[in-house]
């Protein structure tokens, strides 16, 4: 009996579950909130997993599901957090409180056209997150992008606040053609010139595409790499989150290698040379300037503020900031001034139904110094030249001026030019997108968007009439340009999965781009009041031109694309993408071309000969090659052009301005990447690539006979290039506990260029007034130039190298060799670390080129022996140059002129400490007694602080073979505040 009455019991117990289900399942409910301030979390996704069974929690957190089967596994998931699985086989009440999931966005990476999980891509995809770029005291985020990606050179070329840096992803690709990669910023191409006009901290990633599989699918303009920017969205909070940052500090010159004579030494060496006559060097004796200290600020200011508010629920997320920046340049007469507003919103209108929008507006106030020109009266360029005891100040702090005969110098005073010649720029910027995006089916995603970008610049120009070399007769002149790019962009995506293990992901895509630009600039003279100096005040008009270079154009572009990706149970990746592109640059008969490529990566922690590998956390070995294109020319190339505007003998005319060629096509590159990504017991990753591009039909300005139209040069498809490469990356956690944890990364990367083909079968090519040379088998920015071996400690005179090796005294162009000296480096990379204790943290960030050379021309003028005697020279030129028989020295004896010799040709590697900061984070106890604050952080940091280079000038970064009245890169010292409400 009791043994009947117990399997009664049991039978009665087991059929709950069922006599439940047969009523419609049982139900599971409970109460989530967030770990960071114990607030209700809404929106929470509760699902029951293996089905579309789900809910999400409502506005007190609270939640309700009716589960289906028994035992079943709750997932509860939420943008940010950690996600929670829980098993459940009868009705209770399940409480959470969810966590901060700092590596989930690192598991993300945006590429083409999507976004996918990390590690489940084929292609060469480097990220760089937020967080490395929204604290950097810069107008811009480029400077924070250095030595932070492998194979991405960013080089700036100016220390100007307003100027962007340079950009190349693993080598230069072409002769002629564009060089730089394709910037896409949510969806829209923009120019890196635009840079200046975002926020650094509304980017929410950049991620660098650099072969072909994750290329390709851009096809036209992607041979250079493609550098995806993406700005933040709002974050699945509970409630609205107000961020407020503001940095302080000031900005000085990141080196002062300054070796200009002062007063004593430039008296001695007028003394030597016989420059002393007619001179009263007691007098002069009372004034010594240091032009460097007069014409760069060692405390430049700057300041930023912005403010940001941002949510997310399930319908609704938004994201609104709003900027302003101000930074003076250490430069006279330089400085940057901006007002952004960015608004970022995305509605779910319905359940299949998407609704969104990017948008920043901003305002840009702009001076710059003029740089790369010697003249006497820029600053920049006239601190070389000025003497050390011609003062640029009167006694009272006043300006020195040859109005009033305060000016004792030669020319002018480079402080009243600029003063009596000032300069300015404005400029209006609007970037915006409009998206829609329908789920008609399940897997199935349709999104058109529609981008615009639209800029309005003016300049401003006047010379007073006041000035002591306008004689009374002022002039002023201003231009106006406008320029308008249109993107519409329409994708279809399908998505799904067999029998659990085969994943499919298909895209199909087109997309039209429409640009075009318009302006004009007008200057006029005669003006004879310093209050009027503008255009109607004129009296003669002095220029004008409504097709000034750059400001007339129209182009456009049509594309359409597809991509295929497969994955069979997360083992076995492939992918495939095609693209066809026609592009107005090009002819009508040669305007479309095709691009493809094709992805393969295999995972191979998943296979069973690994699993006893617990160490090895990560294993995936990825292949992938195909090609992309380039049509970076002339708006018109393939066009032959007439010009007007020619005097005739007083007549107006025409003539042949350009010579065209309907042949002209595409330039492609074919790349072929390998990649191993290795990781090991959780905390240490290793990336290693290596890759093979080569460029063919090459876009050349080749050169023709000056007969044909007095151009010299026409536009062709002609030759080859090759570059070849490695990259290593490797970051880890050396120490990770609950208090304290150190992290360290590094990368480094290689490429060789290298020629492999000219045009009409020639061997090499001279560029004019460069120093270098196009060979075939040779870099294509390797130096042509005659080896200087010295002075003859006999007679002090200059001595050469000869083409054979030989020693001779004679400056001959035919002697002229290769040097195997690039002035792109072949090596880069970056390093960094970060030290956390608890609220505290400390970063620094290295980044580093070697093997890079530049013509130093400063140097030219500097110890010109005679050349330019009569302005302010090197202190070298007293110290070290040849002055009697016996004496080593690399300076020749006075009156022996320098020559564009490799004695100015100089190592300009460097390694910098690009930015160290430390910041400390006010503890949540603390935070939650306010009852209002819920983020609150002080930080200091300084930027470029030092630079390790044997480069003699003022700043070994560049982007140019010459070295040439350069602004320098500046060193920033700033106070940082974050607060949260």
């Amino acid at each position: 009996m009791r043994k009947s009455i117990l399997l009664f019991v049991l039978f009665t117990l087991t059929s709950i579950p069922l006599l439940l289900f047969a009523q419609g399942g049982y139900q599971v409910t409970g109460h989530i909130i967030s770990a960071e301030d114990n607030q209700p979390m809404i929106g929470v996704s509760v699902l029951e997993k293996g089905t579309t069974n789900g809910v999400i929690t409502d506005m007190n957190g609270n939640y309700s599901i009716t589960v289906t089967k028994s035992p079943a596994t709750l997932q509860f998931s939420y943008v940010g957090m950690k996600t929670v699985d829980k098993q459940v086989t009868a009705s209770t009440r399940i409480n959470l409180t969810m966590e901060n999931d700092a590596q989930m966005v690192d598991e993300v990476v945006v590429v083409a056209y999507g976004v996918r999980k990390k590690g489940t891509i084929a292609g060469s995809v480097s990220t760089v997150r937020a967080e490395k770029m929204e604290n950097v005291p810069a107008a811009s985020f480029d400077q924070a992008l250095q030595g932070q990606a492998p194979g991405l050179m960013v080089m700036s070329g100016s220390g100007e606040p307003s100027v962007a840096a340079s950009f190349q992803i693993r080598g230069i690709n072409s002769l002629s053609s564009g060089t730089s990669p394709l910037f896409i910023l949510d969806g829209m191409p923009v120019s890196s010139g635009d840079f200046n006009t975002l926020n650094p901290s509304d980017i929410e990633s950049i991620s660098v595409l650099k072969d072909a599989s994750s290329t390709s699918i851009y096809g036209a303009r992607a041979a250079n790499g493609v550098v995806v920017i993406t700005t933040k969205r709002g974050l699945a909070l509970d409630k609205a989150k107000v961020t407020f940052r503001t940095q302080l500090g000031i900005s000085q010159l990141a080196q002062d290698k300054w070796n200009q004579m002062n007063t004593e030494e430039r008296i001695l060496f007028e003394k030597e040379v016989g420059l002393d006559k007619g001179k009263d060097y007691d007098l002069l004796r009372k004034t010594d300037i240091n032009w460097l200290d007069v014409v760069f600020n060692d405390k430049a200011m700057l300041q930023n503020y912005e403010v940001s508010v941002n949510r997310a629920t399930d319908r609704l997320n938004y994201y609104v900031s709003g900027n302003f920046f101000d930074q003076d340049g250490i430069a006279q007469g330089s400085g940057f001034r901006r007002y952004n507003m960015r608004a970022n919103a995305d509605v779910k209108a319905s359940n299949w139904l998407k609704v969104g929008t990017t948008s920043t507006v901003s305002y840009e106030d702009i001076e710059q110094a003029q740089t790369g020109e010697y003249t006497s009266v820029t600053p920049i360029s006239a601190s070389h030249f000025m003497m050390p005891y011609w003062n640029p100040y009167n006694e009272d702090g006043s300006i020195a001026s040859t109005k009033d005969d305060s000016w004792t110098g030669t020319n002018q005073n480079p402080l009243d030019w600029m003063r009596n010649n000032p300069v300015s720029y404005k400029k209006y910027k609007v970037l915006s997108t409009l998206y829609a995006e329908v789920n008609p089916i399940k897997g199935l995603t349709i999104k058109s968007q529609f981008a615009a970008d639209y800029a309005h610049m003016t300049a401003f120009r006047q010379s007073f009439p006041s000035f002591s070399t306008n004689n009374g007769s002022g002039n002023a002149g201003r231009s106006s340009n406008d320029r308008l790019s249109l993107t519409i962009t329409n994708t279809a995506n399908y998505m799904f999965t067999l029998r659990e293990k085969h994943s499919f992901n298909f895209l199909l895509g087109q997309e039209g781009v429409d640009a075009q630009s318009e302006g004009f600039s007008i200057s006029m003279r005669g003006q004879n009041n310093d209050l009027l100096t503008n255009i109607s005040n004129g009296t003669l008009a002095a220029s004008w031109s409504d097709t000034a270079a750059g400001t007339l154009y129209s182009y456009s572009y049509l594309s359409f694309f597809g991509r295929g990706e497969y994955n069979y149970d997360g083992r076995y990746y492939v992918d495939f993408s095609l693209r066809t592109d026609a592009s107005s640059r090009f002819g009508k008969d040669n305007r479309w071309g095709a691009f493809w490529s094709v992805g393969l990566m295999w995972n191979l922690k998943k296979e069973k000969f690994l699993n006893e590998c617990k160490w090895l956390t990560t294993t995936r070995l990825a292949l992938s090659t195909g090609t992309s294109g380039n049509s970076d020319i002339g708006y018109y190339a393939w066009q032959s052009l007439v010009k007007g505007g020619m005097d005739y003998m007083g007549e107006t005319g025409i003539y042949p301005a350009q010579s065209g060629n309907p042949d002209l096509s595409w330039e492609k590159t074919w790349t072929t990447n390998l990649a191993l990504h290795l990781g090991f017991w959780n905390r240490i990753n290793l990336d290693v690539e290596l890759y093979n591009k080569k460029t063919t039909d090459m876009l050349m300005d080749v050169p023709q006979s000056y007969a044909v139209n007095g151009s010299g040069s026409r536009w062709d498809n002609i030759g080859a290039m090759v570059n070849r490469g490695v990259e290593v990356m490797v970051n880890g956690d050396v120490i990770r506990t609950k208090d304290f944890s150190w992290n360290l990364s590094a990368n480094f990367s290689y490429n060789k260029n290298k020629i492999t083909e000219l045009y009409n079968g020639v061997d090499e090519y001279e560029i004019a007034s460069t120093n270098l040379k196009y060979v075939v088998g040779r870099s294509s920015t390797e130096f042509y130039i005659n080896r200087y071996a010295g002075v003859n400690p006999a007679n002090g005179d200059a001595l050469w190298y000869t083409k054979d090796g030989e020693i001779t005294t004679e400056f001959r162009d035919s002697d002229k060799v290769m040097t195997g000296k690039s002035f792109v480096a072949p090596w880069q990379g970056g390093f960094g670390t970060t030290l956390t204790w608890k609220d505290i943290s400390l970063a620094a960030q290295f980044s580093w080129v070697a093997d890079r050379w530049v013509f130093n021309n400063d140097r030219y003028l500097d110890e010109g022996n005679g050349l330019f005697e009569t302005y302010n020279q090197s202190r070298r030129l007293l110290y070290d140059r040849w002055k009697k028989p016996g004496d080593v020295t690399d300076i020749p004896r006075y009156g022996v002129t320098p020559q564009m010799d490799s004695r100015f040709l100089e190592d300009a590697s460097f390694l910098r400490l690009k930015n160290l900061m430390l910041s400390y984070n006010f503890p949540q106890a603390l935070l939650k007694k306010t009852n209002f604050l819920t983020h609150l952080r002080v930080f200091v940091q300084g930027q470029n602080l030092l630079t390790f280079t044997k480069f003699s000038g003022l700043d070994p970064e560049g982007v140019s073979n010459m070295y040439q009245a350069q602004y320098p890169s500046t060193r920033q010292f700033t106070f940082g505040l974050e607060v949260s409400f």
